[in-house]
């Protein structure tokens, strides 16, 4: 069975220098966190001699197991990662040992956070019954590279990858054993544990079961850490508040806002994620939208800590209550991804504000995003879910609609003072540019919109095939299509500012 660690320590550490800690899970809840690790296999194997089933997963004494277990009705596995959770470049670190077992294998590996295959990434895949044959197996471009290791994986062994844009180098307890620059992902990766069960026909793996083989076999893990480059690492998310509307509970208790394992009723999280290629400090809801338990985030931080992340994603929340108005100079770039309805308010830096919106249609007021920015160049841009691909790792749920074009969604837009640009792509507006040189951005051409000056000095933007609301556009000089750009017809100023507006 090998020594007992179960401690959550690294007997072997990698240096840290260049590396910021950014997820920890030492198993240690009785239960596997779904919000950190979201995806449990179930169904047939790809090889068709054994089934997966989630139950095959447990959580235990410290540690997580996948079982390949014999049944009456064949042999089961189970298999289980942080899917959506991944994250684009990092060190990943494992304390983990196999069963020995004739015909039973696992791995430990990274695999598309989007589920589609192509690139994979094996530390280590067990090959014969006594674990003594061991390969590192790089997948990629059509075909895939692997180096055999002996030492006896029936231990505990601390394994590591350190995965950069331009190499992948491994680590066997704390002492590098493989390295290349061929076959890198580019792409965002999730660590998975996968249980395995040979067919006839993998040789490669040792062969099937036998009379010899136990019936129950696992694939054991202490603990798990997962590292982001320094030179990625967006900074810490402001502290923040989750729950219902009026009773929003701060980030302690079982309300962490943290991202470690083990907080019952815990939905809300905080990590280090990617988009588009972009690192994030990312908060969000795990849980299905709409769900009561945590349906709003608010972050008001009264003084701006220099450690605070300057790039923030907000997921999965129906409701946003985020005042960033302590940023100062500190140019933002906010995303709010499946909100319905809130405020957002930013400082004097350049900002980038973009709401991904996901509303109800006839929720009337319910359907407001207020969003304020101060001084500086500021873009601020609406757009829907059904639109970008910003939810699709986190949004969930009875009532989540992939396809909804923003169409009922309202945003109340203050640019502040200096050259803004509010690039309008869903929903109907109302924008108010202040002082400086402001832009309205419309999609196609200009020959889709009907514009004309109001008597009030406004200008009215309205779409002509309806998939746009109508846009009131205030202080706004001019107006941008897709082929062409011209004077606004009304460029008055609002009369009163827009005011952050209360959540329903």
């Amino acid at each position: 069975m090998g020594t007992v660690t179960l401690t959550n320590i690294d007997p072997t550490p990698l240096p840290a220098a260049g590396w910021k800690l950014t997820f920890f899970d030492g198993f240690d809840a009785g239960y596997l966190d779904r919000a950190a690790w979201p995806l449990v296999s179930w169904g047939g194997s790809t090889n068709g001699a054994y089934t997966f089933l989630p139950a095959n997963v447990s959580v235990w004494d410290g540690e997580a197991s996948v079982n390949s277990i014999s049944t009456p009705n064949g042999w089961t596995s189970g298999a289980f990662q942080q899917g959506w959770n991944g994250q684009l470049y990092g060190r990943f670190e494992i304390r983990a040992r196999f069963d020995q077992g004739q015909g039973i294998s696992g791995a430990i590996l990274l695999w598309p956070s989007d589920d589609e295959g192509g690139a994979e990434v094996d530390l280590i895949e067990p090959r014969r019954a006594d674990r003594t044959l061991n390969n590192i197996t790089i997948h990629g471009g059509g075909d895939g590279e692997s180096v055999e290791f002996r030492y006896d994986s029936s231990q505990w062994h601390t394994y590591a990858v350190d995965w950069l844009p331009d190499r992948l180098v491994f680590y066997l307890d704390g002492q590098e054993i493989h390295r290349t620059t061929d076959r890198v992902p580019s792409e965002m990766m999730s660590l998975g544990f996968l249980g395995w069960v040979n067919a006839q026909k993998d040789v490669w793996q040792g062969g099937p079961p036998d009379a010899s083989s136990p019936g129950f076999s696992g694939m054991h893990v202490d603990w798990v850490r997962t590292y982001t480059p320094d030179s990625l690492y967006p900074g810490a998310p402001p502290p923040a508040l989750y729950g219902p509307a009026g009773a929003v509970r701060p980030t302690t208790e079982p309300w962490t806002g943290a991202w470690i394992a083990g907080n019952t009723g815990e939905f809300a999280r905080s990590a280090v994620r990617s988009f588009d290629g972009t690192t994030y400090a990312a908060t969000w809801n795990a849980g299905p939208w709409n769900d009561a338990q945590v349906p709003v985030v608010a972050s008001a931080s009264p003084a701006w800590d220099p450690g605070y992340a300057t790039r923030l994603l907000y997921a999965n929340f129906v409701g946003v209550e985020l005042d960033f108005s302590a940023a100062g100079a500190a140019g933002l770039a906010v995303v709010v991804t499946g909100a319905q309805r809130g405020n957002i308010k930013t400082a004097d830096g350049n900002d980038w504000v973009t709401w991904v919106a996901h509303s109800a249609p006839n929720a009337g007021p319910n359907n407001l995003m207020t969003i304020i920015a101060g001084g500086g160049d500021d873009n601020v841009a609406v757009d829907s879910v059904a639109r970008s691909g910003a939810d699709q790792p986190f949004s969930w749920g009875a009532d989540w609609r992939g396809d909804y074009d923003g169409l009922a969604s309202v945003a109340r837009i203050d640019l502040g003072a200096g050259d803004d640009t509010a690039r309008l792509s869903a929903g109907s507006s109302v924008v108010n540019g202040g002082a400086g040189n402001d832009t309205a951005a419309f999609e196609g051409p200009a020959s889709r919109y009907a514009v004309a000056a109001l008597a009030d000095g406004s200008t009215r933007v309205a779409d002509t095939t309806g998939a746009l609301g109508l846009s009131v556009l205030w202080g706004i000089e001019r107006v941008r299509f897709g082929d062409s750009e011209i004077a606004a017809p009304g460029q008055a100023a609002l009369a009163s500012v827009l005011d952050l507006a209360p959540i329903a």
